[in-house]
């Protein structure tokens, strides 16, 4: 099914935000976009994608921004990262209480990596609540160095900063 296009003046009061700063999404490619004659038209689906996001807590998004740069690595050594991902669980399990939530989100992790790569990626992902709450008890600890982890961080906060412009 295709997705409607939207004019951006539309997608500005849909967001609440000016038509020229979705003009500027869509002009660093932050937002897609097509072009209609002269006139840019947004998916519906970007607007939801972007109301997906904004509902976020900066915790969280930073959690995903960071999973997010975590599917290169699983991509390139996905054995390598998934048996560090099950090392830590195996160390980290048996140090929570039993019937404890962190417990079983680490039993949530040990499903997800049996179903592989893409299971994985769509977790590290994906907006909804479950998945939010997987990243925020990740078994990815280790696998990024710290200095791209830095770099990483480093550029949420400056997008953070530039999106408040």
């Amino acid at each position: 099914m295709e997705s409607v296009l939207l004019k951006t003046g539309e997608v500005a009061e849909m967001l609440g935000v000016s038509r020229q700063h979705v003009v500027n999404l869509a002009d660093r490619g932050d937002v897609a976009s097509v072009r209609v004659g002269s006139h840019r038209r947004i998916p519906r689906s970007e607007v939801d994608r972007l109301r997906g996001y904004a509902q976020l807590s900066s915790e969280r998004l930073k959690s995903l921004r960071l999973h997010q740069a975590l599917i290169a690595d699983l991509l390139v050594d996905p054995e390598g990262v998934i048996s560090k991902a099950r090392s830590n669980i195996e160390r980290w399990l048996p140090e929570q209480r039993v019937d404890g939530m962190t417990a079983a989100y680490l039993r949530d992790w040990e499903s997800v990596l049996v179903g592989g790569v893409d299971q994985i990626i769509h977790v590290i992902t994906s907006l909804d609540e479950r998945s939010a709450d997987l990243r925020e008890n990740s078994p990815f600890a280790g696998v990024m160095s710290p200095e791209r982890r830095t770099k990483i961080l480093r550029t949420i906060r400056e997008q953070q900063a530039a999106a408040l412009r």
